[in-house]
């Protein structure tokens, strides 16, 4: 007797899982970070993953297109003015643009058209366009999710490092290797017959076209970031000072910042005097340029006066026990020989002067810049700055089996694991370590955001010596 058989079977049920938080960062350069001047908010790239920091509270949230089958790294992200829109640009190839609005955390469109993906991104001022840049640029109504229109920007189709508006939106900035160009916005017209009557009339549509400008800038600069200026109603004295033009500041990789004025003019440029540049800045009182070793330079704006610097330190100090750090101490003889510090790849401006800055290390450090000449730590986010090999459970404070999952059945021991990486370190976390770090938070400013590194085994051949993570 032969059993019968479903003809179709019932597919298994899959629990939704939930993303609760995020350890680590992919931002690579100055376009994988984004932030608004006026709340206390940024976003950084996680691989497919935008996270939200929110520095007062210190709580994440993530944007992530769900509803996809497979999801493709993000190399760019920014901020609509108002803070409430987000976009992100895909690497590889039929890559796309991604809107989320992070009131819902939703996605609102998805912008397709980009053939080899998506290098730098940029709302307009007024958050109705969105422009994109890869091999081509793309200006999109991102809302109808409707192209505008597309065009290279270089003829020898090199890739476009930065792209961004100019503060009054006439103007579009694109800049690269050995390339700074400006593209003016104009609206197009078009003739209507209306009962034997021609008339012309404004259509929704905006036609792109490059503006010379007499920049007397070197052939053989390559520009890696570009930004427009800052105005508000408390900078009116920059506005006159600039002779109510609209800057726009451009950063060479060499490490020379200019300001070029929306008439299209050099007016001033300044050596930053380092051996390279990779991020630039604006906000209403300072420009903020994230150079090689750690280094980040802060000048005013349209004067570009020098007004203090950021330096990355490894230096650490004693706060709490169970916040700690191992890391390897090198004899004074060889203090010679001591790595370069990590270089600051991205830097942005929050509110309350705030600066946040990412460095290559993959460590993301949050700066009160109050005191320009003595900067202070806020925040500290550490991780891993290269690939993570392995990752293990490791028993909790009750010394329970690391399989039995302790914190699901009520046991107060905390959940802590270990990752190893081919940065030759191991590094021990524990997530529950942020509810109670948080409560003292007034007294413990340098708290790590999101789990807790509690320690850090680097492979060396030299001593290593317990000190406090800051």
């Amino acid at each position: 007797m032969k059993t019968t058989r479903s003809r179709f079977k019932k597919p298994p049920t899959v629990s939704k899982l939930v993303l609760e938080e995020v350890i680590g960062l992919t931002t690579k350069s100055g376009n994988g970070l984004a932030s608004n001047v006026s709340s206390s908010k940024c976003a950084y790239l996680a691989g497919s993953v935008v996270v939200i920091l929110d520095v007062n509270s210190g709580t994440q949230s993530h944007l992530i297109a769900s509803d996809r089958l497979s999801l493709k790294p993000l190399s760019c992200v920014a901020l609509s003015k108002d803070g409430r829109f987000v976009a992100a640009g895909e690497t590889g190839n039929q890559s796309s643009v991604l809107v989320w609005d992070s009131s819902t955390l939703s996605v609102v469109s998805e912008l397709k058209g980009h053939l080899l993906g998506v290098t730098c991104i940029c709302f307009s001022p007024n958050g109705k366009h969105l422009v994109s840049g890869g091999g081509y640029i793309y200006l999109w109504d991102w809302r109808s999710g409707h192209l505008i229109t597309k065009f290279q920007a270089t003829s020898s189709g090199s890739t476009v490092s930065s792209v961004g508006f100019s503060s009054d939106a006439k103007f579009i900035v694109t800049a690269g290797k050995k390339h700074l160009k400006f593209w003016t916005l104009e609206s197009s017209r078009k003739t209507q017959q209306n009962g034997g009557m021609r008339r012309t009339a404004r259509s929704a549509s905006l036609a792109i076209h490059e503006k010379l400008a007499n920049l007397s800038i070197e052939k053989d600069c390559s520009f890696t970031s570009i930004a427009s200026s800052v105005w508000t109603n408390s900078s009116d004295d920059n506005r006159k000072q600039a002779g109510g033009l609209f800057p726009i500041y451009a950063l060479t990789d060499s490490g020379i910042l200019y300001l070029i004025h929306s008439g299209l003019s050099v007016k001033k440029s300044v050596i930053l005097k380092v051996q390279r540049a990779f991020a630039l800045s604006t906000s209403e009182k300072l420009i903020a340029c994230a150079c090689n070793n750690g280094t980040v330079l802060l000048y005013t704006p349209v004067s570009l006066e020098y007004v203090g610097s950021i330096l990355y330190s490894k230096a650490k100090k004693f706060y709490e026990e169970n916040n700690t750090v191992y890391h390897a101490v090198f004899p004074e003889q060889n203090s010679q020989q001591l790595p370069a510090l990590p270089d600051a790849v991205a830097c942005q401006f929050l509110a309350f002067e705030k600066l946040v800055v990412i460095y290559s290390d993959h460590s993301l450090y949050i700066w009160d810049i109050h005191d320009v000449n003595q900067a202070t730590k806020c925040f500290v986010l550490v991780s891993h700055s290269s690939c993570i090999w392995d990752i293990k459970n490791l028993c909790c404070e009750n010394m329970h089996d690391p399989s039995l999952a302790c914190t699901a059945k009520g046991c107060s021991g905390g959940i802590s694991f270990a990752t190893c990486s081919a940065d030759g370190t191991i590094r021990l976390w524990d997530i529950s370590l942020q509810s109670d770090l948080s409560k003292d938070a007034k007294e413990l400013k340098n708290e790590l955001l999101g789990s807790s590194c509690l320690g850090n085994l680097r492979l060396s051949k030299f001593s290593i010596q317990l000190c406090q993570n800051k």
